[in-house]
Protein backbone atom coordinates (compact mmCIF):
# COMPACT_ATOMS: atom_id res chain seq x y z
CA UNK A 1 0.00 0.00 0.00
CA UNK A 2 3.18 2.31 0.94
CA UNK A 3 4.42 1.74 -2.67
CA UNK A 4 0.92 2.72 -4.28
CA UNK A 5 0.52 6.66 -2.42
CA UNK A 6 3.96 6.77 -3.38
CA UNK A 7 2.99 6.17 -7.12
CA UNK A 8 -0.41 8.24 -6.46
CA UNK A 9 1.80 11.13 -5.33
CA UNK A 10 4.26 10.81 -8.56
CA UNK A 11 1.38 10.99 -10.91
CA UNK A 12 -0.36 13.62 -9.30
CA UNK A 13 2.31 15.77 -9.29
CA UNK A 14 3.89 15.02 -12.78
CA UNK A 15 0.11 15.86 -14.06
CA UNK A 16 0.07 18.99 -11.95
CA UNK A 17 3.32 20.27 -13.42
CA UNK A 18 1.84 19.26 -16.50
CA UNK A 19 -1.27 21.37 -16.15
CA UNK A 20 0.83 24.41 -15.12
CA UNK A 21 3.63 24.08 -17.79
CA UNK A 22 2.51 22.23 -20.64
CA UNK A 23 3.98 23.32 -23.72
CA UNK A 24 1.36 22.33 -26.68
CA UNK A 25 0.74 20.09 -29.37
CA UNK A 26 2.52 17.83 -32.04
CA UNK A 27 1.37 20.57 -34.62
CA UNK A 28 4.78 21.77 -35.51
CA UNK A 29 7.22 18.64 -36.47
CA UNK A 30 10.53 21.20 -36.45
CA UNK A 31 9.57 23.48 -33.41
CA UNK A 32 11.03 21.83 -30.03
CA UNK A 33 9.19 23.55 -28.05
CA UNK A 34 6.07 22.27 -29.81
CA UNK A 35 7.12 18.91 -29.60
CA UNK A 36 7.42 18.77 -25.65
CA UNK A 37 4.85 18.33 -23.03
CA UNK A 38 3.81 15.95 -20.00
CA UNK A 39 0.87 13.14 -20.35
CA UNK A 40 -0.89 11.00 -18.48
CA UNK A 41 -2.31 7.57 -19.38
CA UNK A 42 -4.28 4.33 -18.57
CA UNK A 43 -4.87 1.41 -20.57
CA UNK A 44 -4.27 -2.27 -20.79
CA UNK A 45 -1.03 -4.29 -19.14
CA UNK A 46 -0.16 -7.82 -20.57
CA UNK A 47 2.50 -8.78 -17.46
CA UNK A 48 3.53 -11.97 -18.96
CA UNK A 49 3.47 -14.48 -16.28
CA UNK A 50 2.11 -12.35 -13.72
CA UNK A 51 -1.33 -11.84 -15.87
CA UNK A 52 -2.98 -8.62 -17.27
CA UNK A 53 -4.56 -5.77 -15.77
CA UNK A 54 -5.26 -2.15 -15.90
CA UNK A 55 -2.53 0.26 -15.16
CA UNK A 56 -2.02 3.82 -15.22
CA UNK A 57 1.52 6.24 -15.67
CA UNK A 58 2.71 9.12 -16.49
CA UNK A 59 5.78 10.97 -18.93
CA UNK A 60 7.06 13.08 -20.52
CA UNK A 61 7.93 13.72 -24.61
CA UNK A 62 9.61 15.49 -26.42
CA UNK A 63 10.56 15.14 -29.96
CA UNK A 64 13.72 12.57 -29.45
CA UNK A 65 12.69 10.97 -26.76
CA UNK A 66 9.85 9.56 -24.13
CA UNK A 67 10.45 8.96 -20.44
CA UNK A 68 7.51 6.87 -18.79
CA UNK A 69 6.38 6.13 -15.00
CA UNK A 70 3.77 2.84 -15.11
CA UNK A 71 2.36 1.64 -12.30
CA UNK A 72 -0.66 -1.77 -12.46
CA UNK A 73 -1.36 -3.56 -9.62
CA UNK A 74 -2.75 -7.32 -10.18
CA UNK A 75 -4.02 -10.24 -8.37
CA UNK A 76 -2.41 -13.77 -9.95
CA UNK A 77 -3.89 -17.17 -8.34
CA UNK A 78 -4.15 -15.06 -4.75
CA UNK A 79 -0.84 -13.06 -4.83
CA UNK A 80 -1.23 -9.38 -5.30
CA UNK A 81 1.58 -8.63 -7.79
CA UNK A 82 2.90 -5.21 -7.84
CA UNK A 83 4.52 -3.59 -11.23
CA UNK A 84 6.09 -0.04 -11.42
CA UNK A 85 8.38 0.87 -14.36
CA UNK A 86 10.81 3.65 -15.32
CA UNK A 87 11.51 3.91 -18.57
CA UNK A 88 13.37 6.06 -21.53
CA UNK A 89 13.05 5.64 -25.15
CA UNK A 90 14.64 6.82 -28.10
CA UNK A 91 11.53 8.35 -30.80
CA UNK A 92 11.59 9.44 -34.15
CA UNK A 93 8.53 11.30 -35.43
CA UNK A 94 7.18 10.45 -39.01
CA UNK A 95 7.83 13.84 -41.35
CA UNK A 96 4.13 12.89 -43.15
CA UNK A 97 2.32 12.48 -40.05
CA UNK A 98 4.16 14.76 -37.32
CA UNK A 99 1.86 13.26 -34.49
CA UNK A 100 3.03 9.75 -35.16
CA UNK A 101 5.96 8.30 -33.73
CA UNK A 102 7.99 5.04 -32.91
CA UNK A 103 10.63 4.10 -31.14
CA UNK A 104 12.53 1.47 -28.82
CA UNK A 105 14.21 1.96 -25.32
CA UNK A 106 15.56 0.29 -21.78
CA UNK A 107 13.36 0.12 -18.42
CA UNK A 108 13.63 -0.68 -14.84
CA UNK A 109 11.00 -3.15 -13.43
CA UNK A 110 10.02 -3.43 -10.37
CA UNK A 111 7.83 -6.58 -8.96
CA UNK A 112 6.71 -6.83 -5.39
CA UNK A 113 4.61 -9.85 -4.80
CA UNK A 114 3.45 -11.47 -1.22
CA UNK A 115 6.90 -11.03 0.70
CA UNK A 116 9.24 -10.90 -2.52
CA UNK A 117 10.60 -7.47 -4.34
CA UNK A 118 12.90 -8.33 -7.53
CA UNK A 119 13.97 -5.58 -10.59
CA UNK A 120 15.39 -5.96 -13.64
CA UNK A 121 16.63 -3.87 -17.01
CA UNK A 122 14.20 -4.94 -19.70
CA UNK A 123 13.84 -3.11 -23.11
CA UNK A 124 10.77 -2.31 -25.48
CA UNK A 125 9.64 -0.94 -28.71
CA UNK A 126 6.84 1.70 -28.53
CA UNK A 127 4.69 2.96 -31.50
CA UNK A 128 1.90 5.82 -30.83
CA UNK A 129 -0.17 8.61 -31.96
CA UNK A 130 -1.46 12.09 -30.98
CA UNK A 131 -4.68 13.18 -32.40
CA UNK A 132 -5.86 16.54 -33.40
CA UNK A 133 -5.15 19.22 -36.10
CA UNK A 134 -2.32 21.24 -36.31
CA UNK A 135 -4.85 24.44 -35.86
CA UNK A 136 -4.76 23.24 -32.54
CA UNK A 137 -1.24 24.25 -31.69
CA UNK A 138 -0.46 24.47 -28.10
CA UNK A 139 -3.61 22.98 -26.78
CA UNK A 140 -4.26 20.01 -25.13
CA UNK A 141 -4.34 16.76 -27.06
CA UNK A 142 -5.34 12.79 -26.86
CA UNK A 143 -2.77 9.84 -27.80
CA UNK A 144 -2.73 6.48 -28.28
CA UNK A 145 0.31 4.41 -27.47
CA UNK A 146 1.02 0.60 -28.01
CA UNK A 147 4.24 -0.84 -26.60
CA UNK A 148 6.14 -4.42 -26.32
CA UNK A 149 8.02 -4.91 -23.48
CA UNK A 150 10.83 -7.87 -23.65
CA UNK A 151 14.06 -9.34 -21.65
CA UNK A 152 12.65 -9.30 -18.50
CA UNK A 153 13.55 -12.00 -15.80
CA UNK A 154 12.37 -12.36 -12.35
CA UNK A 155 12.75 -14.96 -9.91
CA UNK A 156 9.93 -17.16 -11.41
CA UNK A 157 8.83 -15.62 -14.51
CA UNK A 158 8.84 -12.48 -16.56
CA UNK A 159 6.05 -9.51 -17.51
CA UNK A 160 7.18 -9.25 -20.94
CA UNK A 161 4.36 -8.73 -22.87
CA UNK A 162 2.10 -5.81 -24.54
CA UNK A 163 0.54 -2.50 -23.24
CA UNK A 164 -1.94 -0.37 -25.28
CA UNK A 165 -2.53 2.82 -23.71
CA UNK A 166 -4.16 6.12 -24.25
CA UNK A 167 -4.24 9.35 -22.59
CA UNK A 168 -4.44 12.83 -22.40
CA UNK A 169 -1.00 15.38 -23.16
CA UNK A 170 -0.93 18.89 -20.88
Amino acid sequence: MYKLSIAVMVVAVLLLSGLAYGQGYYGQMYDQEASEAWRAHAGWYDLGDAGSDIGFGADYISKDYLVSFDYVSTDEDGADIDVMSLSASWIWRMQEKPGTYYGAGVGWYDVDWAANSDSDLGYHVVAGTEFGSPDQFGQPAWFAEARYVFGTDFDGGDIDGARVLAGRRF
